[in-house]
């Protein structure tokens, strides 16, 4: 027999007994009264398909103290951390809570209220790194942010949610010394346990891997991978060929299947083959006409494919990497386009790519009435900033479980 109860319904109708709280939970001594009669009333009584209704709650920063705010017994159960762990494993992929913008103290809210968290709510990295600045900020992913101090020659791996921070310090031979002075940095933190999505509540409680990259005009560019489980950093990879340097743009990279994407001044693409252990160099689609470095961005598309996108006059056109009649990958230019004139209020005058979110194969741009987020598969707009002028940070997707409200 399944029984099908709304979560809202059972909220607007529970009431709590008086009942002292613990701070270990024994479903089995905890019991809430429910002016609820018949079927519902029989699953509100039993723990486990009480908790198989609580862990289907919309993966959202409400939803959680929303519902232990019904009585002591609900509360208990949704602040012990094996629910939690649960109810991340259930959902596995984590809302997008916002972007940080061009660097680490400017956070813009990409959820409304009672889910919108704002800047305050985050805990600044205690390390002295200059996080106000735009160009030591790379980017977030799993959960975890990632700052580079060029000057120190040291990395700073940082959790938004809890403020803790693992610093780490540049592979040694790898300093703009050695690299050249003019060498352009990058680099991207990821997870490395799979389990429960990449998010585990506690993003230091799994190990992960530190890519640091860096690539100089005319020059062939140069990565190392820091694994946290060993401590240390692997081989310096470098590519056969020149590049371009890394873009001044410092756009995130884009993880597509083993690979590590990382779009490089003039349209290119940098990738790190995990599997490999290999750095490549991917030219850019002959054909197009891109001119610059803000209208070109990378794109992961359905089965772990690389797409790019590339925006000239109000259209975006998008190409992906396929395998041809030889078994050779060649940029395909695909029918799709995206035609932005008259698809936001006012008319745009001109439009850049700032920003990417690939788990929901979103584009952020920048307009002259503020920022708006394109969803480039439904061709969804959404404007999120509102402004007077073009405004040219880098707009970092951010996605968590946010639970810190929960008690």
């Amino acid at each position: 027999m399944c029984i099908c109860v709304s979560i809202d319904y059972i909220s607007f109708h529970a009431r709590a007994d008086p009942i002292p709280s613990s701070p270990h939970v024994d479903v089995s001594r905890l019991r809430c009264s429910v002016l609820l009669a018949g079927p519902v009333s029989e699953v509100l009584r039993d723990d486990n398909l009480l908790i198989e209704i609580l862990v289907r709650l919309p993966p959202k920063p409400s939803s959680l103290p929303c519902a232990s705010a019904v009585c002591k017994r609900w509360g208990s159960i949704l602040s012990d951390p094996h629910f939690r762990k649960r109810f991340r494993k259930h959902h596995r992929k984590p809302p997008l809570l916002g972007f940080f913008r061009g660097y680490a103290k400017n956070f813009i809210p990409a959820m409304d209220s009672p889910d919108r968290i704002p800047a305050a709510r985050f805990s600044l990295p205690k390390s002295r790194i200059p996080y106000h600045e735009d160009e030591a900020y790379m980017g977030c992913r799993h959960g975890l942010s990632l700052l580079i101090n060029m000057h120190k020659g040291e990395t700073v791996v940082w959790d938004p949610l809890t403020g803790e921070e693992r610093i780490v310090a540049f592979p040694p031979g790898f300093n703009s010394a050695s690299m050249g002075s003019y060498c352009g940095w990058h680099g991207t933190v990821l997870c490395v346990d799979a389990e429960d999505g990449h998010v585990h509540g506690d993003c230091f409680s799994s190990p992960f891997k530190l890519v640091l990259v860096c690539a100089e005009y005319n020059t062939p560019a140069f990565c190392s991978v820091y694994d946290s489980a060993s401590g240390v950093w692997g081989d310096i990879f470098s590519t056969m060929t020149v590049t371009a340097g890394v873009s001044r743009l410092r756009r995130p990279s884009t993880l597509v299947g083993n690979a590590l994407c990382l779009l490089i001044s003039g349209g290119d693409v940098l990738v790190f083959d995990f599997e490999m252990q290999s750095l490549g160099l991917i030219e850019k689609p002959v054909e197009n006409h891109g001119t610059d470095d803000w209208y070109f961005q990378l794109l992961r598309m359905e089965n772990d494919g690389l797409g790019l996108a590339i925006l000239l006059d109000l259209t975006i056109k998008l190409w992906e990497r396929k395998s041809n009649s030889y078994g050779v990958f060649e940029w395909v230019l695909l029918q799709k386009t995206i035609p932005l004139e008259g698809t936001v209020p006012r008319r745009m005058d001109s439009a850049l790519f700032v920003g990417y979110d690939e788990d929901a194969n979103v584009i952020v741009l920048t307009t002259i009435t503020g920022n708006f987020t394109l969803q480039v598969d439904s061709m969804q707009i959404k404007h999120i900033v509102k402004r007077n002028n073009i405004c040219l940070d880098t707009f970092y997707p951010y996605r968590n479980f946010y639970t810190a409200e929960v008690f």
